[in-house]
């Protein structure tokens, strides 16, 4: 510790912007040479690394471009600020949703850093609206994400066609070797780097963070609402047990993972046809889930949470199509006498005064103390909230997603940058946060963090203990609640955690001689190579291309200039359009009324797993989907993708060829099957190559058959950005034609109810 704190010196970064540590240093020796995943503690500077890599790729290739991908909107945000101020690596755009993709690739095309999500680019580059071919380096940022369907994988499978070098960052890349080796393969890492803080480069640079836990008892009444709820649950899991789930245990010490493995065993046996007796299970099972979040929120969180709780499924239960879960749940007299006591309830869970006792007691010892508070609950964040705004010298602020819940409005992306700059300039400094700010937010002078509760992943606790003692010494402190979840989850994460760091000590022997491990090169330290003009890379990748007897990438697409397809959104993680994607295809992605796939003006394509097919033959939803597939398209195909039909269901063989012959006969649907998505990928492929012969404009607006002229009018409306039937309904009141709305500006637009500016301004930027 004390290590003296001595500049990095780099033509491209900065004077003073970063620390030279020795294990950094290490680091990127190795990365600005050999793809590269980083795995390296919370707090210990991966984006530093990264920076450090970027400016050396950048004096090596200033013709390249760099791809920094981070997975959400305020980390993006976060690290183009961070690299405008210690790089010198030329102009830095932030790509979001929130720019337009006609903007997006006219910004490609200028900018020579782009800070970005993941997904938009995934769809940029299915769109073909960019290209990869002058990029120099992309940063994975939270690499651990790149396994499945997630849009890193997409891309590192993009970026494998070129020559470019790969860095991925993470602290948590999971406990064992095979998740690692899943993630450089998908994203082409060839060299994986791996500290701890007990490494002999880092040991120096760790600030100490002290730890500690407080227990706090339930009130009489509290607890008296937890036995109750308990109590069902083991009524329920008796049940379950007389059915044969979860045989010879014991119904009071069942945990909730034994619970959601009967869960997965109970669909899976519905799935392949089993007796009709597991719907009932299936019943039981999903009441278990429910009661376990009740217990949960009983044991953890504020009493107003648990009464949210129950009055949403007294409304499930009321309702016409509520659960079966939900009535048998609220039918019962422990159910209706919890929600009783927590009628006459005026008090509060007790973690919530000592959360804030935690926090007056920091700041009595440090008056510019900043201080995180997490919470998994959005309620209980906003009570928090209300709590510290009573503590001298605290000013608190909640940090949550953007997503709307009821009665509690979400975080836009520009609120949450803002709240973390006042953050870190001081306007705030109690941070009350869900979720969203465990991962990745660098904010170094936070003096405490506190759990409201513990969380059972090791790596949400590492992201959330991470967020003090980076520059500084540091405090944790963990709440838990005596003899309920909180101890569980509490070791439960432990437990992971010590395993994850013995398995990570173990990684670096069982990857040699499957990717390079710390590797040592004879290269200087950010030696000065050549330049390469961006003519130069170019071609050189083209020759390489025409080496392998493969056209080049430009070749390719002056062959398929036709090659468009329009994708549902729900499709777009599938492995056909990633397939489509690679073979060249142009994917434009929006929501469909009917269909998966639009080839042509007059050719749609409904893709339907064989489960989903059977599925939606008994609930008769087959053949309404048929209906409209049919009425939207004169050419209507559906593909039914999969193994046997036969065999899923206990659904008579003659019931299948019925309703086969009836899409064929009665709505002149053509009918294929597909063994897999890459099958399913070649029949679309061929569609295509075959209807953009005789190319026509797609259409993606079906439903206008035979409207009145008050239909026509609202359905011209209905096409602009953000307005539904309702709005379009409210436009023509208020304006009294198609052509007033057009005329109007955006101030008068916002006139109506429930169109705010940002609307208003996308309605004139298309009218325009």
């Amino acid at each position: 510790m004390n290590h003296p704190a001595v500049a990095f010196e780099h033509p491209l970064v900065k004077d003073g912007a970063i620390e030279e540590r020795a294990y950094q240093v290490n680091i990127a020796h190795v990365a600005h040479q050999v793809s590269t995943l980083v795995v390296l503690p919370t707090g210990m500077g991966k984006t530093i690394i990264a920076f450090m890599v970027m400016a050396e790729v950048k004096r090596r290739e200033p013709d390249g471009k760099i791809l920094f991908l981070a997975p959400t909107k305020p980390l993006v945000n976060q690290h183009a600020r961070d690299i405008e101020k210690a790089l010198d690596v030329g102009s830095v755009v932030v790509f979001t949703g929130e720019v337009k993709p006609d903007d997006r690739e006219k910004l490609w095309k200028e900018k020579e850093v782009i800070v970005s999500t993941p997904q938009v680019i995934r769809n940029d580059l299915m769109a073909q609206r960019i290209s990869l071919d002058d990029v120099s380096l992309v940063v994975f940022d939270e690499a651990h994400r790149g396994v499945g369907s997630y849009a890193y994988v997409y891309i590192g499978e993009i970026y494998k066609k070129h020559e470019g070098l790969r860095l991925g960052l993470t602290a948590s890349p999971g406990s064992d070797i095979d998740t690692i080796l899943s993630v450089c393969e998908e994203l082409g890492f060839e060299n994986v780097e791996i500290r701890t803080k007990y490494d002999p480069d880092v040991v120096n640079y760790v600030h100490r963070r002290d730890i500690e836990w407080i227990s706090v008892s339930l009130s009489p009444k509290q607890k008296k609402i937890v036995n109750l709820l308990q109590d069902v649950r083991k009524d329920f899991i008796k049940d379950l047990q007389n059915m044969g789930f979860m045989v010879g245990k014991n119904p009071e010490r069942i945990p909730k993972k034994d619970i959601l493995d009967t869960n997965r065993r109970v669909h899976a046996e519905l799935k392949s046809g089993g007796r009709r007796s597991l719907y009932h299970a299936a019943s039981v099972v999903a009441a278990c889930l429910k009661l376990d979040h009740a217990i949960d929120l009983a044991q953890t969180q504020s009493p107003k949470s648990l009464r949210d709780f129950l009055d949403k499924l007294q409304n499930e239960a009321d309702s016409r199509g509520g659960t079966k879960a939900a009535s048998r749940l609220m039918d019962r007299a422990e159910l209706k006498e919890a929600s009783f006591i927590l009628d006459k309830m005026d008090e509060e869970h007790p973690k919530v005064k000592k959360a804030a006792e935690v926090v007056a007691e920091q700041f009595k010892k440090k008056e510019d103390s900043r201080v995180i508070v997490f919470t998994s609950y959005r309620h209980t964040a906003k009570k928090m909230n209300l709590e510290l705004a009573k503590v001298s010298g605290a000013r608190p602020v909640r940090f949550v997603g953007q997503t709307d819940k009821k009665g509690d409005k979400g975080l836009k992306q520009s609120q949450q940058v803002q709240v973390i700059k006042n953050f870190e300039e001081g306007k705030y400094n109690v941070m009350v946060a869900t979720s969203v700010g465990e991962e990745g937010l660098d904010i170094p002078s936070t003096d405490l963090v506190v759990f409201y509760e513990p969380v059972p992943s090791e790596i949400r606790s590492i992201q959330r203990r991470g967020r003090t003692a980076r520059k500084r010494r540091g405090k944790v402190v963990i709440l838990i609640t005596k003899n309920t979840r909180d101890e569980a989850y509490y070791w439960s994460s432990h437990s992971k955690e010590k395993k994850m760091w013995r398995n990570l000590n173990k990684l670096k022997d069982e990857l040699k001689g499957k990717v390079k491990v710390d590797v040592s090169m004879d290269k200087k330290p950010f030696q000065v190579v050549k330049k390469k003009s961006k003519k130069q890379l170019k071609r050189k990748r083209e020759e390489q291309i025409k080496n392998k007897n493969q056209r080049t990438l430009s070749e390719f697409k002056d062959s398929n200039k036709s090659m468009e397809i329009i994708v549902d959104v729900r499709e777009q993680n599938s492995r056909v359009v990633r397939d489509l994607a690679a073979k060249g295809t142009k994917i434009l992605s929006t929501k469909l009324s009917s269909g998966d796939y639009i080839i042509s003006e007059d050719m749609a394509v409904e893709r339907k797993s064989v489960s989903d097919f059977l599925e939606s033959l008994m609930d008769g939803r087959l053949f309404s989907q048929a209906k409209m597939l049919a009425r939207d398209y004169p050419n209507p195909v559906m593909i039914i993708e999969g193994e046997s039909l036969h065999g899923k269901r206990n659904i008579n063989e003659k019931a299948i060829y019925g309703a086969l012959a009836s899409l064929v006969s009665d709505f002149r649907i053509t009918v294929f099957r597909a063994e897999d998505e890459n099958e399913t990928a070649g029949i679309l492929a061929a569609l295509l190559n075959r209807k953009n012969k005789g190319e026509k404009r797609h259409s993606i607006r079906k439903d206008k058959h035979s409207l009145s002229t008050a239909d026509t009018r609202r359905y011209i409306l209905e096409g602009l950005p953000n307005v539904s039937g309702t709005l379009a309904d409210r436009l023509l009141e208020h304006f009294g034609s198609v052509r007033e709305v057009f005329l109007a500006d955006e101030d008068a637009l916002q006139e109506v109810k429930g169109i705010g500016p940002a609307t208003a301004k996308k309605i004139v930027g298309i009218i325009e």
